[in-house]
């Protein structure tokens, strides 16, 4: 039968007393599907001011703070019951009244949730509280957790962050490079999965100087029809050429797209992989010191999760050589294209011999095709080389 944790009273003026406990304390617990507890180790108990037997079957729901906007746990439970990791700062109450701050990870278990929380002290902390400030007047005002929960999304992306996995990220990285004990137990692991995302940079900024270049020549098929209509019936080739020039840049842009265009491109879906990869890693990394810290009933629950966790960053690694082994195919692709703009360029050159000094302004175009060719061809040898090494070292974590 569900119990409701018993609270003591509260002191005078609690609600604005703050419990601190040491950085190095972590508190842990578990839950079924339904977020009734059936772990908590010491330093939570002690944290939380309720006894062990107290929490045993009460709802995780009972350290809940007002203070937490609803749209922050409607994000909260749509991912975990789609199974995917929750990091969040969260402001708990304690069985007295007051309440105290952690960083939370969240993960999926066989029959139930597990949640590993560390004292927030990351650089992102001040910046989530008054966002949790400006959501909380917001749903006083009638703003529903859905609404909430996208009003947050479109906050953090206003900050910056790609998405709110891109966010829970950086917290993540934030507060666990904040802790050495955790960083040296994940040790060689993010070592690489730094180095590769590294590589994975190198690649998007390749990807995006290739844009670019395009972004600097899409033009110059109209400066050609222009240049045509000057030129009368001598411009007839003229427009011709202008308009072959256009319909395989225009292949050339789809094909860039399908690297880092949208959310199915190579790159986004490696950006992603690394993402989970590396926070499976970290989060396993926390729950295998907390499992050192247990006593041997609660050792193999938390070090169970955090060989699952392990794998699953493992996972997330072989998706990367996946995805990685697309992008010299396409860099393939774009030599073709470039050679076939090539030809375009040079019967540009022709037909600017033509019609000799009749207008001056071929030998610009022709100039600027040529150098945006030039630049392309080497970003794309720089990629598929860029891209081989993404492959490889994705192979050997």
């Amino acid at each position: 039968m569900q119990q409701t944790a018993k609270t003591t009273t509260p002191p005078a003026n609690s609600a604005a007393e703050e419990v601190d406990y040491p950085a190095q304390q972590i508190l842990a617990s578990a839950t079924d599907f339904r977020g009734v507890i059936r772990y908590a180790n010491p330093a939570f108990c002690d944290v939380a001011k309720f006894s062990h037997d107290d929490l045993m079957g009460a709802p995780h729901k009972v350290v809940r703070h007002l203070d937490m906007p609803r749209g922050m746990f409607f994000l909260f439970w749509e991912r975990l019951k789609s199974g995917l990791p929750v990091c969040a700062y969260v402001k708990n109450r304690t069985g007295d009244g007051r309440y105290y701050w952690v960083f939370a990870t969240v993960t999926q278990m066989r029959d139930g949730y597990i949640s590993v929380r560390i004292k927030p002290t990351g650089e992102l902390f001040a910046l989530t509280r008054e966002l949790y400030s400006d959501l909380l007047f917001e749903e006083a005002n009638g703003l529903s957790p859905e609404k909430s929960a996208q009003r947050l999304r479109a906050y953090l992306a206003e900050k910056g962050y790609r998405n709110f996995d891109a966010y829970m990220g950086a917290a993540l990285d934030s507060e666990i490079g904040n802790r050495s004990d955790i960083a040296e137990i994940a040790g060689s692991t993010l070592e690489h999965i730094c180095d590769l995302t590294e590589l994975i940079e190198r690649a998007e900024t390749l990807v995006n100087n290739i844009s670019s270049v395009f972004g600097q020549v899409r033009g110059e098929p109209v400066n050609l029809r222009i240049l045509a209509g000057r030129l009368e019936e001598a411009g007839a080739v003229i427009s011709t050429i202008s308009k072959n020039y256009e319909t395989m840049a225009v292949d050339m842009y789809q094909l860039v797209e399908r690297l880092n265009g949208d959310e199915a491109g190579a790159l986004i879906r490696m950006r992603d992989s690394i993402d989970r990869g590396r926070g499976a890693a970290q989060i396993s990394a926390l729950m295998k010191l907390t499992a050192s810290q247990a006593d041997e009933t609660d050792r193999e629950l938390l070090a169970g999760q955090s060989a699952l966790l392990s794998d699953a960053s493992r996972t997330a690694m072989a998706e990367i050589s996946a995805f990685g082994q697309t992008i010299p195919d396409t860099c393939r692709q774009l030599r073709r294209r470039i050679n076939g703009l090539d030809l375009v360029k040079l019967l540009c050159r022709v037909e600017s011999g033509r019609i000799g000094d009749v207008d001056s302004g071929m030998n610009g175009i022709i100039t600027r095709l040529e150098e945006a060719h030039q630049s392309t061809d080497r970003y794309l040898s720089k990629l598929s080389a860029t891209a081989s090494l993404i492959n490889s070292r994705s192979k050997t974590l």
